[in-house]
């Protein structure tokens, strides 16, 4: 039986370098429909044909789901946190930004998305606050105490 993966988390390490699959022995290795991996292959996972078999190689299958995975990747500049509901990276406006002290080196920074308005947050070390980008939080955070 499949193990069932969470949506969007396929771990490219679970496919052998050195081995050989067939669409459903990927789709079994996954936890997804042979669908979703005939789909794959007609977005650029590449595969070998033999007489009617199809049987893709464990390191293009690898390299096509890191690729993947990096593609989808969104990176936040400075000033930016990340927002659940628009899938994007945000800058939240200065005045409703706040900084909670959750340890003594880790902060959460929260804001509300200017778009949406749902609740962003970013986790952050109290010394870089100006390197990415909330240094006009730093007196808030260094004043407040820990929750724990």
């Amino acid at each position: 039986m499949a193990r069932r993966v969470r949506r969007g988390r396929l771990d490219p390490r679970r496919a052998k370098t050195h081995y050989n699959y067939t669409v459903a022995e990927v789709a079994r290795l996954f936890g997804v429909h042979r669908n979703t991996v005939r789909s794959w292959l007609r977005n650029g996972l590449e595969a070998v044909k033999v007489g009617h078999a199809i049987l893709i190689l464990g390191d293009e299958l690898r390299a096509y789901l890191a690729r993947r995975r990096a593609s989808r990747r969104v990176r936040c500049t400075p000033g930016s946190m990340y927002c659940l509901k628009c899938r994007a990276a945000r800058r939240p406006p200065a005045e409703l930004t706040e900084a909670v002290a959750l340890t003594a080196t880790t902060l959460n920074l929260r804001g509300l998305c200017p778009l949406c308005g749902s609740l962003m947050h970013r986790r952050a070390n109290p010394l870089r606050l100006d390197e990415i980008g909330f240094g006009h939080l730093s007196a808030h955070a260094a004043s407040s105490t820990p929750n724990r």
